[in-house]
């Protein structure tokens, strides 16, 4: 029989709960130490400032130096079957993208396990399991910019009420007073426009937004692209307000305001 010491117990109490008990820890006498005290015995550990690709996870050698290596799993998280599943852009299906993530490493290196042999880079094309899309009729396409402005108001809904709006709730107050999806099509794009912010969505800022919506919209992709008019891989505000049936009258750049009050924050 193992005999565990109370202090043991403690200890492990602690690291059990770190992310709760962030403000203070102990040292091995049960003495209180700070956040900055653990950080400080943390940025030792030389994988500290270690930055690795995706998939891939830091390692010590015996000499303590740090070196990148292919994660081996997800840790201990619990995938029930099909509940994170995502499609990769050559149409196969993983359990998560934690599971691509590693595949992906495994192929870039040509190591053994690679599901692939041969191919070099593994990304998501969407959320949920790969399946054959129904062809975006005519009919679909002209519905598709009502329905997108729907659920860019749903969504835009749904946060006001999980108080998860943050720096938005003046512009949601302003949607739900006059039932105007307008202003959630303007949020969205303010919300999809953020690294850089510069009034120009990308198709890496649109990425999200496709392995979000392209699983159940087989229109989703194909509009897109007809919003970027002039084919500079870049839609600005004025395209997107075209694009979902706004008037000029109604495209006015909110973004500043928001992006502004978020950095006060």
């Amino acid at each position: 029989m193992v005999i565990v010491s109370w202090r043991m117990l403690v200890r492990v109490f602690c690291v059990l709960i770190l992310s709760i008990c962030s403000v203070q820890m102990f040292d091995q006498d049960l003495n209180p130490r700070t956040l900055a005290g653990l950080e400080k015995e943390w940025s030792r550990n030389p994988c500290f400032k270690k930055v690795c690709q995706r998939g891939e996870t830091c390692v010590l050698d015996r000499d303590r130096n740090s070196k990148c290596v292919c994660q081996t799993d997800c840790g201990m998280l619990k995938f029930n079957r099909g509940q994170y599943e995502v499609c990769s852009t050559a149409n196969v299906t993983y359990q998560s993208e934690c599971h691509l993530n590693i595949d992906h490493c495994l192929c870039k290196s040509n190591a053994r396990g690679c599901s692939q042999p041969g191919v070099t880079k593994i990304l998501v094309d969407y959320f949920g399991a790969c399946r054959d899309f129904p062809k975006c009729t005519d009919s679909d396409a002209t519905q598709f910019p009502d329905r997108l402005r729907d659920w860019f108001y749903v969504v835009m809904d749904e946060m006001a009420r999980r108080a998860a709006i943050g720096e938005y709730k003046d512009l949601w107050l302003e949607t739900v007073k006059g039932h105007n999806h307008n202003y959630a099509t303007i949020w969205k794009y303010c919300d999809l426009d953020v690294d850089p912010q510069d009034r120009r969505v990308s198709k890496r800022e649109l990425q999200y937004l496709m392995k979000t919506v392209k699983a159940t919209e087989q229109c989703l992709a194909p509009f897109l692209d007809k919003c970027d008019v002039n084919n500079d891989r870049e839609i600005t505000l004025m395209e997107w307000g075209h694009c979902l049936g706004l008037k000029d009258s109604e495209i006015v750049d909110k973004c500043h305001s928001i992006h502004q009050y978020r950095r006060q924050k």
